[in-house]
């Protein structure tokens, strides 16, 4: 067929889409069949997205952060926003496409609870001891705070006020880069890539990591160095040094802490540890790099790099987790990590993987009274730490070939205020701060957003982190 033909038929096509557009109805019931059918101003883009309050809320946010200056390791403010691409993405956006049915859900109403004003009573109290001790924040979260994503600019607005340094915990092995500190781990002489890495146990992610006696450590995991049963042992070098040459605070460290079970014997740099449980090192200067070495078997379940004084805040990512899992781990062991580290506040950023894949308003709230049984969980190990939770920001899906909010996401934001409210703990709202229903669109048009429409961009993170940063400083 000749290509003038070829044409002709693609314009009519069009042509005869375009009248059926104005012709047809939205919606034709035909008996328990539902047929639906776009508008001409929804296919030119006439329509408007949202409502004139939400473009104004977020008007008014573009101006101002548009001029926000984060400055982040290795990279300028100007920097242009990471590719998506570049992102980490869990099985949120990735591994399953959200089903595309649900164009109307029956949403219960929420009642509304005043919550305390004082939530955050406990670290504020702990900070008026970090000029003379160590004042610890623990960040859990799924895989928004990937890469230290959020966590770094929290950690460097607090150790700009309160003191400190160092990027607190880290797993033996890194399997998620972050944006702050390069590892490199050896074992026997042979460098370990991501596959290679030590045997692991996760309190989250695939069960077949799952162990039976809840002995996961403070991050949720723990790696296995030689073999117990056999008396093998293995010999591990573990080297740290920052990522950027820029000399921010958490680049600096002047004390080495170790959290083992087993029998290791333990070099920083040449000098030999105690063998403890916890082992503590305190370095004679302050530093940015350095190679911790184990030699023996057992279990290694975290490093923290921080110093004597100040606020250390730990980046705990748990990818794909909804966020119950930590009644899975020995309440023993978090009480006395908790307690022997001065951990003053936790925070916890879950609930965005319960939403995709769930349809029922009896789901998500199943899932945020299992929340609240974490939370309850969490207090009891951590009696002197004040909770603050961070609910899912805005994320998108398909609806009758509409880019839209999830339907039960603000339903699952308000269920979780309401449990913060009534456990007496800060709550955190991204999906407000983000603007809304639909705010996602406009925070990838700004950059601020990957192409998946669920996780912020670097650029992205550094206004959340900020915002959440000044939520905290300002209830202090």
């Amino acid at each position: 067929m000749k290509p003038s033909r070829i044409a002709i038929l693609i314009w009519c096509a069009i042509a005869l889409l375009g009248v059926m557009c104005v012709v047809l109805p939205e919606r034709m019931q035909i008996g328990e069949l539902t047929l639906r059918w776009t508008t001409l101003n929804k296919v030119l883009g006439a329509e408007e997205q949202g409502t004139r309050s939400q473009d104004e809320r977020y008007n008014s946010f573009v101006s101002e952060n548009s001029k926000m200056s984060v400055s982040t390791a290795g990279e300028t403010p100007s920097s242009p926003a990471a590719s998506p691409s570049s992102l980490n993405l869990d099985s949120v956006s990735n591994e399953s496409k959200p089903n595309t049915s649900r164009s109307t859900v029956n949403i219960p109403t929420v009642e509304e609870v005043q919550g305390d004003s004082d939530v955050l009573a406990a670290f504020r109290q702990g900070l008026a001891e970090a000029d003379r001790r160590t004042v610890r924040v623990v960040h859990y979260g799924d895989s928004q705070i990937e890469e230290d994503r959020m966590t770094l600019t929290l950690r460097r607005r607090l150790q700009t006020v309160y003191g400190g340094g160092g990027v607190g915990m880290l797993p033996l092995q890194q399997t998620i880069p972050t944006r702050t500190i390069k590892q490199t781990l050896t074992v026997n002489g042979i460098r370990q890539t991501t596959q290679q890495g030590p045997r692991r146990h996760l309190v989250y992610g695939p069960k077949v990591q799952r162990r039976d006696d809840g002995l996961y450590g403070p991050m949720g995991q723990v790696a296995f160095i030689g073999d117990t049963v056999l008396q093998h042992q293995d010999s591990a070098v573990l080297h740290v040094e920052p990522m950027g040459k820029k000399p921010y605070s958490e680049t600096y460290f002047n004390r080495l802490r170790l959290w083992t079970k087993g029998d290791f014997r333990c070099y920083v740099n040449g000098v030999a540890c105690t063998d403890s449980s916890a082992t503590v090192l305190t370095l004679a200067d302050s530093t940015t790099s350095c190679d911790l070495a184990l030699v023996g078997c057992g279990e290694v379940y975290a490093v923290s790099l921080e110093t004597e004084k100040g606020v250390v805040v730990d980046n705990i990512p748990m990818r794909g987790c909804t966020g119950t899992i930590f009644t899975n781990i020995d309440s023993t062991q978090l009480a006395t990590f908790y307690r022997e580290t001065n951990t003053r506040l936790i925070i916890m950023q879950f609930g965005g993987n319960a939403i995709p894949f769930n349809e029922q308003p009896t789901t998500i709230a199943g899932t945020v009274q299992s929340l609240r049984k974490q939370v309850r969980y969490l207090r009891r190990c951590a009696p002197e730490a004040s909770i603050l939770f961070v609910g899912p920001g805005d994320m998108l899906t398909q609806i009758d070939g509409e880019t839209t909010t999830y339907p039960l996401l603000p339903y699952m934001d308000r269920l979780l205020k309401k449990m913060a409210a009534e456990e007496h703990i800060a709550y955190f709202s991204l999906y407000e701060m983000m603007g809304g229903k639909d705010s996602m669109l406009r925070w990838q048009k700004n950059g601020w957003a990957g192409s998946d429409g669920v996780h912020f961009t670097r650029r992205g993170a550094e206004i959340a982190g900020e915002k959440l940063s000044e939520y905290i400083l300002k209830n202090l």
